[in-house]
């Protein structure tokens, strides 16, 4: 039953994406359930790469430190789409988060999409928006409100008011819309979709111990200044990017795996990185990865 929704859900993403002018890839391996991506997406210079569950607690927290990963080394905003929790319905233009990694229904998502932004995200204890506090504290000031006329207003503590403007406080949903009924909408900031904090210049990104076959690469790759992944539930063995130029999806072509398997792989290797405009190698060997790196280069 699960497995139906999923694939549902997985349809009116894509859907939704490319009514939207979207050029959309449907990732379909690994061929078992427990893969890291779903959907690519782009349009025009706007990348997503996903993942979609109808249930979120479904998903790992392998499963989105490989997609984190990818997101960031392409330049891409990676979220997961669902529905619901086990215990209850996501709400709509609302974000959420599942292991640091962005989470929304597929109404949020179309939102997000045609708006470009979302105001709303889901904590502890609540719904809460983010304030642009110089703007509020320059509003307030041209009202020639003091801290005190506002925090009255509010129903909150002067102390309060003075942590909004400084962004060291969460802010409900509710003084939000006090706020906004004062000094407008435009003293609200999005939520961050795609500043998520992983490690530049050159870095590993350590998702696992490294594979044995892969830690000699990596290491060549860092000293040449790459940030580095290595994905063991997507078709791209080694992500790697050094500037906007040199992005690259790398796909080993292994022995010992099925013919069926290994051309499974590779399509949904050519689908991301056609679809996210990613140059990609598929190699037969890695000794060679540096040579076709370093002509790449010139």
């Amino acid at each position: 039953m699960l497995i139906t929704r999923n694939h549902g859900l997985v349809e009116e993403v894509i859907d939704a994406l490319r009514s939207r002018g979207f050029k959309v890839g449907y990732v379909e391996y690994p061929t078992y359930e427990r893969r890291s991506l779903d959907i690519v997406a782009r349009r025009s210079n706007e990348k997503y790469i996903m993942k979609v569950s109808f249930e979120i607690d479904c998903v790992s927290s392998k499963e989105l430190a490989e997609l984190a990963a990818l997101s960031k080394i392409f330049d891409a905003a990676g979220i997961v789409v669902s529905k619901k929790t086990r215990k209850k319905e996501l709400k709509d233009y609302v974000v959420y988060e599942r292991y640091n990694v962005p989470a929304m229904t597929p109404e949020t998502l179309r939102e997000l999409v045609d708006r470009g932004e979302v105001y709303v995200y889901a904590g502890r204890g609540g719904y809460y928006v983010r304030i642009n506090g110089k703007k509020l504290r320059k509003k307030r000031e041209e009202k020639e409100m003091s801290l005190g006329d506002l925090a009255q207003l509010l129903g909150v503590s002067r102390k309060a008011v003075y942590e909004y403007e400084r962004k060291r406080m969460n802010l409900s949903f509710s003084t939000a819309l006090r706020l906004i009924e004062i000094f407008g909408e435009d003293i609200l900031l999005p939520v961050n979709i795609r500043g998520r904090d992983i490690r530049e210049r050159g870095e590993l990104i350590e998702l696992q111990k490294l594979k044995t076959k892969f830690k000699e690469i990596v290491s060549q790759l860092k000293e040449l200044g790459f940030l580095t992944a290595v994905t063991e539930r997507t078709p791209i063995d080694i992500a790697a990017r050094r500037n906007d130029k040199g992005k690259f999806a790398i796909t080993l072509k292994e022995t010992g795996r099925s013919q069926r398997d290994l051309e499974a792989k590779l399509e949904a290797a050519e689908i991301v990185s056609r679809t996210l405009d990613i140059r990609s190698l598929i190699i037969e060997d890695l000794k060679n990865l540096v040579r076709y790196i370093s002509e790449f280069y010139g």
